[in-house]
């Protein structure tokens, strides 16, 4: 007894204190903490950052941050986070778990990095009553999101006249938001005192939600500087195993299972009934948002979560699974959406399921018409980009319009994807490989107007989904070699610039020139793959860009076609700016 009771006297080989998010960042940026060698670099997609920053303002638990103190003669690597400028300094602690929140943090606060992030003003407030919502009527999702500044868009978030129109801040603004608080105020309300009280009601908003921002404190375990490699080595891997999310798809499971309705077992029977599902990797909550769109015109995840009910559920049901199943089995068969992995959004099945069950009850006329604007809504949706911010407002309001737009006489309530479809040429042809919903989406279009395997000379809908990659028709190496005055067009990374092969020819083009691989074949082969490669929409024939190999006229002639393909399943007009 003696051992053991001597056992828990011994000291703990660390000490744990809560920090504050803002000392933790100006710790950062003063290059007072830094991260070891060994740490990978900074991976978390903007999404992520978006989640994180929802935890902090609503005060949950976010993980413990685990850092090791440093000697000031210790010999070891380390490096800043990403963002940071040297300072000269060495550095007191190095992170050991937690350098992605942090620099999340670090750089939605400070406005460095790719992408800023932002917070819409009005889902906060309710309008009628001019009251603070509660967080937990607050939906989130679609208050904050993030802009990649490389990209080009329809709309400006960095524009403070767009701010002010849009009543949406910069993250990194949070500490200075007085007097955009009274310009946007001034904006709102033409009468003073009106604004003079939205003003105020603003600056509430600031103190109640955004205060976390500065204050929210992480639990921070700090192993002292003489900790043995080996037992720092040991922590870290084991604080790296991740654990399973828990979704909202489970705590309805929990909710409903009084109330005798089985979520788990409905969702496992779905999944054997209907194989798209399971082929598609459909989530269940998506069939759950499906059923509070159509019981409550909301795919908002409080409402999904607070206000659907059991007996929704059993009503909605059938319905919104065959849905869900349809709508794949049309995206797949005429959309050329082979697989999730070419899906341009996932969040767009939603409304389509929501509606599709009232479009098979049509009749055939009737029905035809109504899937011929269901795949208008689509292919718009896709190339305006609609689902890239607010997806959960959006299918809402996407399920409202559609309703109305495809089964009542008139276009009153046309979507807004499709009322205000906006893609211009130059968006086009500079749109670059990272751009998941264009590139997707023209990729697919290539898939529903035929284009050919380059191994079999069968259409590539007939292969088999993982089977697909993309290659550059024309290498980095040549791209960046040529000689265009336009240096936006000197990118190897153009979506013009891709094709879809299997994974096999894909290794056995390499980092050739598209042109060079076709011409170290036989005759016969040769002309196979002419067809193949013009099947994809690119011209072949003498004086092309490919055989010519111009990069710059091959990317203007590709455009011209590509153009013609997505006004062609859009219904709607390209706008020319002279590329």
């Amino acid at each position: 007894m003696a051992v053991v009771s001597s056992m828990f006297k011994e000291d703990p080989v660390f000490k744990a204190l809560p920090e504050s998010i803002g000392s933790l960042v100006v710790a950062i940026q003063r290059g007072t903490i830094a991260l070891p060698d060994f740490q990978r670099n900074f991976v978390w997609e903007p999404k992520r950052t978006v989640e994180l920053l929802k935890s902090v303002i609503s005060r949950y638990p976010a993980g413990t941050l685990l850092t090791w103190e440093q000697k000031d003669g210790l010999n070891f690597g380390y490096r800043l986070f990403s963002g940071v400028s040297d300072t000269g300094r060495r550095p007191a602690r190095l992170v050991l778990d937690g350098q992605q929140r942090l620099t999340s943090m670090y750089q939605a606060l400070t406005g460095v990095g790719d992408h800023r992030f932002f917070i819409r003003v009005w889902p906060f407030i309710d309008r009628a009553t001019m009251e603070l919502r509660p967080l937990d009527e607050v939906d989130l999702d679609d208050a904050i999101f993030a802009h990649d500044s490389r990209r080009r868009s329809r709309y400006n978030p960095n524009d403070q006249e767009w701010q002010i129109k849009n009543a949406t801040f910069p993250v990194s603004e949070y500490d200075r938001l007085r007097p955009w608080f009274k310009k946007l105020a001034r904006s709102v309300e033409p009468d003073r005192d009106a604004a003079d009280d939205l003003e105020e009601l603003l600056n509430q908003f600031r103190d109640k939600y955004l205060q976390p921002l500065e204050s929210y404190a992480f639990p921070v375990v700090d192993l002292p500087t003489g900790t043995p490699l080996v037992a720092v080595c040991n922590i870290f891997e084991t604080l790296n195993r991740s654990g399973k999310e828990l979704t909202p798809f489970d705590l309805l499971t929990a909710k409903f299972y009084p109330q005798d309705v089985y979520l788990r077992d409905l969702w496992d029977e779905a999944l054997v009934r209907y194989p798209l599902l399971k082929e598609f990797k459909v989530e269940a909550y998506s069939v759950l948002q499906a059923m509070s769109l159509r019981a409550r015109k909301s795919a908002q995840r409080s409402d999904v979560l607070n206000k659907l009910t059991a007996a929704e559920v059993s009503e909605h049901w059938e319905e919104a699974i065959a849905g869900m199943s349809d709508v794949l089995d049309f995206l797949k068969r005429q959309c050329g959406a082979v697989s999730s992995e070419w899906l341009p959004y996932g969040m767009i099945l939603v409304p389509m399921a929501a509606v599709f069950a009232e479009i098979t009850h049509l009749r055939s006329q009737a029905k035809a018409e109504a899937m011929e604007k269901l795949g208008r809504f689509y292919w718009c949706s896709v190339f305006t980009e609609n689902y890239d911010q607010g997806a959960n407002s959006q299918a809402g309001a996407d399920y409202r319009a559609l309703r109305a737009w495809l089964f009542s006489d008139g276009d009153e309530r046309v979507p807004e994807a499709v009322a205000e479809f906006s893609l211009s040429d130059a968006d086009l042809l500079l749109a670059r490989y990272n751009r998941k919903a264009i590139f997707r989406g023209v990729m697919t279009l290539l898939v529903r107007e035929g284009a050919k395997d380059f191994s079999t000379a069968q259409a590539i809908s007939n292969l088999p989904p993982m089977a697909l990659d993309t290659v550059r028709v024309f290498p980095k190496e040549a791209v960046l070699a040529s000689e265009f005055e336009d240096l936006e067009l000197r990118d190897p990374e153009l979506i013009l610039n891709r094709i879809l092969v299997d994974k096999g020819m894909k290794k056995s083009i390499g980092d050739r020139l598209v042109k060079e691989y076709i011409e170290g074949q036989d005759a016969g082969t040769q002309r196979k793959l002419i067809e193949a490669v013009e099947s994809h929409f690119i011209e072949a024939g003498e004086g092309s860009g490919l055989a010519n190999q111009s990069y710059e006229l091959f990317l203007r002639e590709r455009l011209t076609q590509v153009a013609d393909l997505i006004e062609g399943v859009t219904g709607c007009s390209i706008v020319y700016e002279g590329m």
